[in-house]
């Protein structure tokens, strides 16, 4: 079902069995009473059940998420990854940056040292290949 990489083979479903019936079942059962449903969470709602507001809440209003504004500080893209992490926690010290967006920035810069040590690896294993050869 698998090939040399571990995905799977093309045709083949990482789920041969296919959605449990039950669920199907319940879909079915709620599709012809979805109105119904949905008129008696917001009578609940109405009466003061917390739990029937929340989930009548959850639906329509989205969570709302933390917008932050851009913020310029000083970093030299041109310094060593470890360099640049230093200076970035010198801004969040110094209160240039707030400090969610340095993890924003510090977890990106984790990302970029995983990139660089794949290019290293995937070089010297060319070269020791190559070398082999």
């Amino acid at each position: 079902m698998r090939d040399a990489q571990g995905r799977f083979t093309k045709g083949q479903s990482g789920n041969p069995h296919g959605r449990p019936k039950k669920a199907d079942e319940l879909r079915s059962l709620l599709e012809g009473d979805a109105q119904e449903v949905a008129k008696k969470v917001l009578e609940a709602a109405k009466t003061g059940d917390m739990q029937a507001c929340r989930l009548v809440l959850e639906r329509l209003v989205p969570a709302v998420k933390p917008a932050q504004q851009p913020v310029e500080f000083d970093l030299d893209v041109d310094a060593p990854l470890a360099d640049q992490a230093r200076q970035i926690l010198a801004a969040v010290a110094a209160g240039d940056l707030p400090a969610d967006q340095a993890k924003a920035l510090l977890d990106a810069l984790a990302g970029v040292v995983r990139v660089v040590e794949l290019d290293e690896v995937s070089r010297r294993l060319a070269a020791l290949e190559e070398k082999k050869q």
